[in-house]
């Protein structure tokens, strides 16, 4: 999962993490479906009295589906950030950078 800018949900929270899913790649391709979602974090007890807690991501609080065009698609290429940052700019989602 991505770490995210905080989107606040109202009713459900607030999301940290976004996760991008291919659905539909066809071949030879020329468009591409995606599930998106966003999610809370939790934070996980330590397993040992001298560790500390760590954060993970939580339940989702919000998802739908995304298509690239296939103007998008073209660009694509071979590094698969290309998708995760194509659907975070659409969706209008920041990436953090840790």
């Amino acid at each position: 999962m991505i770490k995210i800018q905080d989107v606040i949900v109202p009713t459900k929270g607030t999301a940290k993490y976004f996760n991008l899913l291919a659905l539909n790649l066809p071949l030879p391709g020329t468009t591409a479906s995606f599930y998106w979602s966003i999610h809370t974090e939790v934070t996980v007890p330590a397993a040992e009295s001298d560790e500390q807690p760590t954060k993970e991501p939580g339940a989702s609080i919000l998802d739908g589906n995304i298509a690239m065009t296939s103007e998008e698609y073209a660009q694509w290429g071979t590094d698969d950030t290309y998708a995760i940052d194509w659907a975070l700019t659409k969706l209008g989602f920041t990436k953090l950078t840790v």
